[in-house]
């Protein structure tokens, strides 16, 4: 027999049998590591904190970010609870006496008492504008005064519909749905320490913005005096967006994790006949390794953002793989000596290299997105990266605990058992024959759907839709679709303009700009209202005219505007703060844009940014900034990821897999059949015109990074069984025989853990779920069929020989 050339994967699988020895003669040291790991992740569980709000996204220099910041310094916050109501079945809905009665006690109660909340303005209270004599107006509450009869407020009601200002923003055109707006004080962007109640006490919805805020207002809702009376309530806004993200989280972390984890238990003992041990081991594993990178993540005093919620069913998947290789060499090497311990050093000492560059090469890929311009994903691709390897090593070291016992006399009706389940053999048996009977067809084939997934790739695009994230039956999205119907645009998107001298707004040429600029924004479909100062001067223009419709404009003279000006601060006006910085320098126009996809709002706001570089402004800069445009810097980073993470990711995983096998010819021959299933994937998108969201991101990344896996267990194995017969035949025989039904079982298992996701809240993760599972199938028909052709037809390993007798 020709002696096969050692190799690093050689190498190192003799470490790993020492690792086995030192960790049977330490396993109970190994165990209290282990409790101390559980109780430290669990603390640190408990104090992390969960962040997806949008900026969360973004490092705190990032230059959209940063606009964002400079925007909320003089602006406030613009995180809403927007609240709307309708009363359908009380005669003049809204402006029914008892409904404003309650809705006026609704709006103080709300503004006492629920946490984080600057301002609450509803019919009952907002700011309203009266003539008083022939020069001076009245600025006070609308219904300061509160109507003594039904007559006096259906008046009020007309007041109310001729003022442009209102409607569509406190009371719809057909004056049946009205709302309440709960402006907040604090932000998802702030530091954790302004965020909490009392921040002597941990982390949770009774103590954290946004959550406490939202769960208030809920509970206030429901009270007896508010709740019932025929008038039926949509909460809506970035407060129970925020919320409903975070429960979605909680939900994917605990039920969908102890589902993959309970669905992977039972595989388990259906697929490969798994002992308690051998079922607890790698569950063990699983839960510790989620635990320390919790942990980690906590250390770094990092935040838990939507992609976590990947993190437990990957960990689930690379553990459970990485296990379930060293079980089956496990149960093999015991069915023929019967000694629990050597089998365990010997298996370790076959399986334990594959298994440390399978691992090394999935860490490898992950950690490789620590240079996405996302902070989140660059966070995920660090700490996922440090969760995988770390289920690894408790794979070598934990799990031996579970497998390793005193020897005892050995059953010999077990010698020779085969491992895994009968169902499993002829999918494998059935795979050899079709390599050695269709080589050549199963390269052609492979070779059109490589052409075919690479045309879809070029038709791939970026977007999302924050409000399509959610399945139809949630609530957010149901209240969200409401507001839309009734009121018009729930997203908030700003137009900073910044004249840099105090009082340089006052200007009636630049208020006549801003007011070009919202007339021209709003021909977009998309745009439903905007707001800015030019607004409140044309509503005082009216104002001071007896509120005939016809001067609602902004004044032509410039002496006439800054009386305005005057008068309105005499006046006590406070609305007007929302629009202008304190010195007047700076305002903003806001725009109520129907809830779309990130490419919809990048395409309005260029619409803007050109029509403004064709009517310059009157001594000042615009510049786009709020929501909006982070919305539209998320999805070009994307693009960004794609272009600067995917290559490196191949890259990298291509220069382990040539170092691993000692060969530049075996490492890239073996990427083919792991581009295989990610090209199929990303070209079924761009086929489909399915954009490539945020989480989709990840899907190349995952897969390949899973699929490398298999490619490395199969290849060392073909290698080894190659230089034992001198036959790429044999070998290929042999080889899949040996792994190919471990390949089945995990690829299997891994399947049905991602469609655990399925349960998510989030259509984004369900999808997720569906698209990995399927490209997860793909992978192992690739390492099925066409990884042994390739190895067959372009014999990397030299040529055959007759071995030596």
């Amino acid at each position: 027999m020709n002696q096969a050339p050692e190799k690093i994967v050689d190498r190192i699988d003799a470490y790993f049998g020492n690792i086995a020895r030192w960790s049977i003669r330490h396993r109970y040291f190994i165990a209290f590591l282990a409790l101390l790991a559980v109780g430290y992740g669990g603390y640190c569980a408990g104090h992390v904190r969960i962040d997806n709000s949008l900026s969360n996204f973004f490092y705190k220099d990032d230059e959209a970010y940063l606009a964002y910041k400079e925007y909320l310094d003089d602006f406030v916050s613009d995180e809403v609870v927007y609240i709307l109501y309708n009363a359908e079945s009380r005669e003049h809905g809204p402006f029914n006496y008892d409904v404003m009665q309650r809705i006026a006690r609704l709006t103080e109660t709300l503004e006492a008492e629920v946490p984080f909340v600057r301002e609450a303005t509803s019919l009952a209270n907002v700011e309203f504008m009266r003539p008083r004599g022939e020069d001076d107006i009245e600025i006070d509450e609308l219904l300061i005064n509160f109507p003594e009869s039904q007559a006096e407020m259906l008046q009020i009601k007309q007041f109310v519909m001729s003022k442009p200002i209102y409607v569509d923003y406190l009371i719809n055109s057909a004056a049946d749905h009205a709302a309440i707006i709960l402006q907040m004080s604090a932000t998802s962007t702030d530091e954790l320490k302004d965020t909490l109640i009392d921040p002597t006490k941990p982390v949770g919805k009774t103590n954290s913005y946004p959550m406490v805020a939202d769960a208030k207002v809920r509970e206030i809702l429901a009270r007896p005096e508010f709740s019932g009376h025929g008038i039926n309530y949509f909460v809506s806004g970035d407060v129970p967006m925020n919320t409903t993200y975070i429960g979605a989280m909680i939900n994917d972390m605990t039920y969908i994790t102890l589902g993959a984890l309970l669905i992977i238990m039972m595989l388990c003992v259906v697929v490969f006949r798994a002992t308690v041990a051998g079922i607890l081991g790698p569950l063990t594993v699983v839960v510790v390794s989620v635990l320390l990178t919790v942990a980690f993540i906590c250390t770094l005093n990092w935040t838990i953002g939507n992609f976590f919620s990947l993190l437990p069913t990957l960990i689930c998947a690379v553990g459970i793989a990485q296990s379930v290789h060293i079980l089956l060499e496990y149960q093999r090497q015991l069915s023929r000596s019967g000694d629990a311990n050597q089998a365990v050093i010997r298996a370790l000492s076959k399986v334990g290299g594959p298994c440390f560059m399978a691992a090394l090469t999935t860490a490898a890929g992950f950690s490789v997105m620590s240079v996405s311009n996302l902070k989140m994903l660059a966070e995920f691709g660090v700490y996922s990266a440090f969760g995988i390897m770390t289920a690894f090593f408790l794979s070598t070291t934990l799990l031996v605990v579970f497998l390793a016992r005193k020897p005892r006399k050995f059953d010999r009706s077990k010698q020779g058992r085969m491992a895994v389940t009968p169902l499993i053999k002829p999918i494998v048996d059935k795979s050899i024959d079709w390599n050695l009977k269709y080589p050549n067809q199963i390269l052609g084939i492979s070779a059109l759907i490589f052409v075919l997934a690479f045309m879809g790739i070029t038709q791939l695009r970026n977007d999302f839709n924050f409000l399509s994230e959610f399945k139809p039956h949630v609530e957010w999205r149901k209240a969200t679709l409401k507001v839309e119907e009734e009121m018009g645009g729930t997203l908030h998107m700003s137009y900073l303009i910044d004249t840099k001298i105090p009082e340089g707004i006052k200007s009636a040429k630049l208020i006549k700009q801003i007011e070009d600029i919202q007339r021209f924004a709003e021909q977009n479909p998309l745009v439903k209202k905007t707001q800015s100062v030019a607004d409140m001067m044309k509503d005082l223009n009216q104002t001071f005219r007896a509120n005939d419709p016809a001067y609602y404009r902004v004044p032509d003279r410039q002496n006439l505007l800054s009386q305005y000006f005057l008068v309105y601060e005499m006046s006590g006006g406070k609305e007007l703060e929302e629009f202008v910085s304190h010195d007047f320098s700076r305002t903003v126009i806001e725009f109520q844009v129907e809830m779309t996809s990130a490419s919809n709002v990048e395409k309005l706001l260029a619409e803007i940014d050109a029509f403004v570089a064709q009517n310059p402004l009157d001594n000042a800069t615009g510049n786009k900034t709020g929501i909006g445009l982070l919305w539209v810097k998320l999805a070009n980073y994307i693009g960004d990821t794609q272009l600067t993470s995917y290559p490196l990711v191949f890259a990298m995983i291509a220069l382990i897999m040539c170092i691993s096998f000692g060969s530049i010819k075996v490492g890239l021959l073996s990427m083919i059949p792991n581009l295989t299933p990610v090209a199929l994937a990303l070209g079924a998108l761009g086929w489909l015109n399915v954009p490539l969201d945020y989480m989709k991101l990840l899907l190349a990344t995952i897969a390949i990074s899973i699929a490398v896996d298999d490619t490395i267990h199969l290849v060392t194995r073909f290698r080894v069984r190659f230089y034992s017969t001198g036959s790429y035949e044999q070998a290929l025989r042999l080889g899949l025989n040996d792994v190919g039904p471990a390949l089945v079982a995990t690829s299997f298992i891994l399947v049905v853990a991602f469609l655990a996701f399925l349960g998510s809240n989030t259509t984004v993760l369900a999808n997720f779920g569906v698209l990995l599972g399927g490209t997860i199938t793909a992978a192992l028909i690739a390492d099925l069929l066409l990884m042994p052709v390739i190895l067959l037809k372009f014999k990397p390993f030299g040529p055959e020989f007759t071995p030596a007798p």
